[in-house]
């Protein structure tokens, strides 16, 4: 990284163990992030931990820190397990699933972070049927397991953005343990959205940390996700369109661009 560069790394990233979702090996991300001349690198995939062993491989070969994670998926209060419908990260179901960032501080973390996920996966190995066993939690679940955890309040489309959710979840990780997520995928309404979400980080008195929320490597992986997405849900790239991401910018950016 040259000499006045922003510390930037990423904090939130999607390799192939996001099913049909990410684009890209753990050991590719790696590869592109030391590239880049990040410090560190957060593997954050849906529901899962699955790439950690590869993530940490990888790492060992470069001068980056491997840092451990996973994008949870929260539902509702009150609802039942496996409601929301199939698809990881859909855009047409899932309605009312949210999506926290979760990161290992330490190893309690570690622990946490695995009681959870198990507890999030436990109801799909009972039911036949795959899109009633979407892997979820509640928040409720999220606070009793934060234990050497870093919370960061999730992906723009589906963090958890409200005062009294973020406020249940200072409660449980402390003023040191939770973060606005701010992110900016070149959607119409992101500027807005941050100066909101930055506003509220103030009112709750935590920080914000950027993050970008990549699901491939390079820009021309990134097509690849586009195919993953209609293959998710069963579409053809044309008839997909309205469910893909609008462009290819979701991916590992350089330090001074972030």
């Amino acid at each position: 990284m040259s000499v006045g560069a922003p510390g930037y790394v990423e904090l939130h990233s999607h390799s192939a163990y996001s099913f049909l979702d990410g684009a890209s090996l753990p050991q590719e991300l790696v590869q592109r992030a030391a590239e880049l001349g990040y410090a560190a690198l957060a593997l954050t995939d849906h529901d899962s931990l699955a790439g950690a062993m590869e993530l940490a491989v990888a790492a060992r070969e470069t001068p980056l820190k491997a840092i451990f994670g996973a994008e949870v998926t929260v539902r509702p209060e009150g609802t039942g397990a496996g409601a929301g419908g199939a698809g990881v990260g859909a855009r047409s179901a899932g309605e009312g699933l949210r999506h926290l960032t979760l990161l290992v501080r330490e190893g309690r973390g570690w622990r946490s972070l695995c009681r959870l996920l198990t507890r999030a996966h436990a109801h799909t190995r009972e039911r036949r049927d795959r899109r009633a066993g979407q892997p979820s939690v509640t928040l409720g679940e999220v606070c009793e397991h934060a234990e050497g955890l870093i919370c960061l309040s999730g992906c723009a489309e589906r963090g958890v953005h409200e005062e009294p959710l973020l406020r249940e979840l200072l409660g449980a990780f402390g003023p040191g343990g939770l973060r606005v997520e701010l992110q900016r995928p070149y959607a119409r309404e992101d500027l807005a959205r941050n100066r909101r979400l930055a506003g509220l980080a103030r009112r709750i008195g935590v920080a914000t940390v950027a993050s970008g929320d990549a699901h491939a490597h390079t820009p021309a992986r990134a097509r690849l996700q586009d195919a993953l997405v209609s293959l998710r849900h069963g579409l053809t790239l044309d008839a997909s369109e309205p469910l893909r991401r609008a462009n290819h910018t979701h991916v590992l950016a350089r330090p001074a661009a972030m």
